[in-house]
């Protein structure tokens, strides 16, 4: 059998030098070869440079399969991490807003309303409960641990500043009501060992004293200020010991504001940061022996949650950790039922629609001595025209 019989040939574009006297040998008939085509022995090809030929890919090195599974997996995570954050997101939306078939508000007398609060007639026009919106009634307390549970109720502090935050998750509009301490308004109460005792006439504040200074006092203070706004949906609270503001300023990277009044350390006109405990002081100062302190304090407040809101903004766009920074700052001194999905919600919409821009209103009234203490004694008409315009957005023809 001839020696060459066995071997396997392949198609070369270059010769190697050591097959050149085999040319030689190829008979003149060959000749109408195509020359550019040769059969020569495989162990003699030296290794020819890959082609671009389009089954190339299929020979990847071991090494590049590798990095090409590594970037799927990182892939696959991202994708189910924006899907995790979809889903927070959808679901928290969901969670802050309640259904108009929901609804069951308690009007004044005077005022016609329909399928229990779904639909009210005013001065002869039509409304219609806005469900498109999201209430979260932030409290301002005097608790020194939330740690601690404190059975021995009317004792567990007060509720020295109640906000209360309306979103429209549909036109991102927000709207905060600023509720004075000194409101007067029914509150349940009990006794020392927990018994309810019923509802008293009472300033407002002193809701949040009724409970074990967690959970309990959080939702009656819930309770009292949705009596209050005509039992209007408020499904989420955060209560904030008044203690944590210096380290929450601090985490935005400090708030500049100019003071409105003269106290203290401070002097109005004259712009200032605020940083660590002169913060606290600036939100939280009340002179006990002038009537109309509490109102002064509360237009300070006000102006102090701007700046807040405007640092916040500018310092989680800079540094997304700053986020982070406040919520373990705000951790300790903080109760509240606001989970991830309300939370991540929450945040995307702020980052968003600009928080910083907020709308901000009062209670309408007036504030009058009591008996013992400062009473803040609501305009009722003033009141349900502002409740209207907040709750009842849409108009409807007759």
């Amino acid at each position: 059998m001839n020696r060459h019989t066995n071997r396997r040939y392949v198609f070369s574009d270059e010769i190697p030098e050591s097959t050149n006297e085999k040319q030689n040998e190829v008979s003149e008939s060959n000749k109408s070869v195509n020359k550019s085509v040769f059969l020569v022995p495989k162990g003699n090809i030296k290794k020819r440079k890959k082609s671009s030929h389009k089954g190339s890919h299929k020979h990847l090195k071991r090494w590049q399969k590798v990095i090409i599974i590594v970037l799927c997996v990182l892939i696959a995570i991202a994708l189910a991490a924006i899907g995790t954050v979809a889903v927070l997101l959808n679901t928290g939306k969901s969670d802050m807003t309640t259904k108009i078939e929901d609804v069951s508000l308690k009007v004044p007398d005077n005022i016609e309303n329909h399928e229990n609060g779904e639909y009210i007639t005013y001065k002869g026009d039509r409304y219609m409960y806005n469900e498109n919106l999201a209430s979260i009634l932030f409290m301002g307390v005097d608790k020194r641990d939330f740690e601690t549970e404190d059975d021995t109720y009317g004792q567990n502090g007060d509720a020295d500043a109640l906000m209360l935050l309306v979103y429209d998750t549909k036109t991102s509009k927000s709207t905060i009501v600023s509720i004075s301490r000194e409101t007067i308004a029914d509150v349940e109460a009990y006794s020392t060992e927990g018994k309810y005792v019923g509802t008293k006439k009472e300033q407002i504040c002193l809701a949040y004293s009724y409970g074990d200074g967690k959970e309990k006092s959080c939702e009656n203070e819930v309770a009292a200020v949705r009596r209050l706004f005509y039992n209007v949906p408020i499904n989420s609270y955060v209560a904030l010991d008044l203690d944590g503001i210096s380290y929450m300023n601090d985490a935005v990277g400090g708030v500049e504001l100019t003071p409105i009044e003269t106290f203290r350390n401070f002097t109005e006109g004259e712009t200032v940061t605020l940083w660590g405990k002169d913060a606290e002081s600036y939100v939280r100062y009340r002179d006990t022996t002038k009537l109309l302190s509490n109102n002064s304090r509360m237009k300070r407040q006000k102006q102090y949650l701007n700046a807040f809101f405007n640092q916040l903004v500018t310092s989680t766009k800079a540094d997304f950790t700053t986020l982070l920074d406040l919520y373990n700052a705000a951790s300790p001194y903080m109760m509240t039922n606001v989970g991830a999905n309300k939370a991540a919600y929450l945040a995307s919409e702020a980052l968003q629609n600009n928080f910083s821009a907020l709308n901000m209103q009062n209670v309408p009234g007036e504030v009058k001595m009591g008996e013992k203490y400062a009473e803040y004694h609501i305009d009722e008409d003033a009141f349900f025209e502002m409740f209207l315009n907040i709750f009842y957005v849409v108009k409807l023809d007759k």
